[in-house]
């Protein structure tokens, strides 16, 4: 076979990659591989209750909407459209429809239930191999432009991980989905749960057990290792709300979150414990006010779970040797919310590795949609020879803090566009990183507008016109003109380079024309 892309992965990422940059280069051949048996990443293994954190106005593909006709929402449902959050169903019809429509298109060949091994040794004439699951076939192909690995970015579960703690026989712990499953044969409204976790997994089952299975709050037990803060759905919180609060503190992380807190976009479960976390988890008032009910002696702060183990007639939960045990009550189930999530130390940062291979992974904080969608527009303005890659290079030798005698001559050659890419563009980190990469989404953002074109406009219209981007919905403002010169003007505060400070402030001369938007 032959194609112009391999895209190895058919979670959200790569397939919110793939209409992107269908939409820009329709001749564009792609060829997709996946492990699954269906498009839609780790919501075909997702527990059966689960919905997006977030509205589907931000989620999905750019070419079509999740949340479907507005007016069947709004007459048949009673339902304003911002606030749709798509169940796993729908996101799994939604993803399914958009690839058999690709396919039917003749655009796009979808090989499930096969295997890329990225540990292959590549071949110079661009032969690239991939198996199918039960290793019978190996199918080879040509891959005329790049190899996309669309797979860094994969949600790790419940239902795909095994817990990492040692846990004695006949200890019952099950995952969400055992738990929704048991639920809809049986009545377990009388039994006692102890939840195993503190990101939006946990979050989901304590809300499911009180709402639907009807427990009592006094009959569930949460063992939180770590208290986050989580963003208010009804509030003015938005992923972008982090960065922005963080330059107006100067870079102190406590002060903003603080900051946060009183303007109603951050929330926590007990004002009494201050959190050690952020990790974008979005929740609604309904929600919070059902893990509230969780009677405080049932809240178990000791740190990470080590072990499970019987001791008499009981189960005794271990945190190591910082922290006393726990005894657990008598026939409780434990539910298993301690995978890593979007959190899988899949930590590369590369994204352009060559001229020949790419990684999506996140430009922006979740959700993932427009980071990937951003990644196509990229990689289209660099196959239609719109990318500034003269401006490009000047931002390389700023930020290398190149002298202007020993700079290399400025050309659009494809080594230059490699270049440009390679060297300027980071992964968003979602865990803990230094001061000046938490500011990354507003650099990303930067470079976007002044990269996609000569004219930042081009690119900032773009992102207005594209219903995965905040830029989409009426009134919201990037800001990123405004937030650039924070940036300059808090250079000591943020302890900038000298290279991060000329590359800031050639990006903001050059975006001088969206102030104030």
């Amino acid at each position: 076979m032959n194609c112009d892309y391999l895209v190895v992965g058919a979670g959200a990422a790569s397939i919110a990659f793939i209409d992107t940059l269908l939409t820009e280069i329709p001749s564009a051949k792609i060829i997709l591989v996946d492990k699954k048996e269906a498009p839609g990443g780790h919501w075909v293994d997702a527990y059966g209750f689960v919905h997006l954190h977030q509205p589907s106005l931000l989620y999905g593909v750019a070419s079509r909407q999740l949340e479907g006709n507005w007016m069947k929402l709004m007459l048949l449902k009673c339902m304003l459209p911002w606030r749709h959050r798509a169940s796993k169903k729908e996101i799994l019809h939604y993803f399914q429809k958009f690839v058999d429509d690709k396919v039917s298109s003749g655009q796009l060949k979808y090989f499930p239930k096969c295997e890329y091994n990225f540990s292959q040794e590549k071949n110079d004439r661009g032969i690239h191999s991939f198996n199918t699951m039960d290793g019978k076939t190996t199918h080879r192909v040509s891959v005329e432009v790049k190899l996309v690995n669309g797979i860094l970015g994969e949600c790790k579960i419940p239902s795909q991980c095994p817990v990492s703690f040692p846990v004695d026989k006949d200890i019952p712990v099950f995952t969400p989905n055992k738990v929704y499953d048991m639920h809809r044969v049986r009545d377990l409204a009388s039994a006692r749960y102890v939840v195993l976790g503190a990101g939006k997994t946990a979050m989901d089952t304590v809300v499911y057990l009180q709402r639907y299975m009807k427990l009592k709050p006094e009959n569930i037990y949460w063992v939180i290792p770590n208290d986050v803060w989580m963003l208010a759905r009804e509030g003015s919180g938005n992923p972008w709300s982090w960065p922005q609060a963080l330059l107006e503190s100067k870079g102190d992380k406590d002060k903003a979150c603080l900051n946060l807190e009183k303007d109603g976009a951050f929330v926590r479960l007990d004002k009494n414990v201050k959190p050690t976390r952020f990790r974008f988890p979005m929740i609604g008032k309904d929600e919070l006010s059902l893990m509230r009910k969780i009677p405080f002696k049932n809240l178990i702060r000791r740190g990470r779970v080590t072990k499970l183990r019987h001791q008499n007639e009981t189960v005794v939960v271990e945190f190591g040797t910082e922290h006393d045990p726990w005894v657990a009550p008598q026939d409780a189930t434990f539910v298993h919310c301690t995978s890593p999530g979007p959190f899988n130390g899949n930590e590369i940062d590369g994204l352009f590795l060559s001229d020949k291979e790419m990684n999506l992974n996140y430009l922006f904080a979740p959700p993932v949609s427009i980071s990937m969608s951003c990644l196509a527009f990229l990689e289209a303005a660099r196959r239609n020879n719109t990318l500034d890659t003269e401006f490009g290079m000047t931002l390389v030798q700023a930020a290398e803090g190149t002298l202007p005698g020993q700079a290399s001559p400025i050309g659009s050659s494809p080594e230059n566009e490699q270049t440009v890419l390679e060297s300027l563009f980071r992964t968003t980190a979602l865990t803990e990183s230094s001061l000046f990469e938490q500011f990354r989404p507003i650099i990303n953002l930067a470079l976007i507008l002044c990269l996609v074109h000569s004219d930042p406009l081009i690119g900032h219209k773009w992102m207005k016109e594209n219903r995965l981007s905040f830029l989409s919905i009426p009134g919201f403002k990037c800001k990123v003109y405004e937030n650039l010169g924070a940036l300059v003007k808090e250079r000591e505060a943020l302890k900038l380079s000298e290279g991060e400070l000329s590359m800031i402030t050639l990006l903001r001369n050059k975006l001088e024309p969206l102030e104030g938007n």
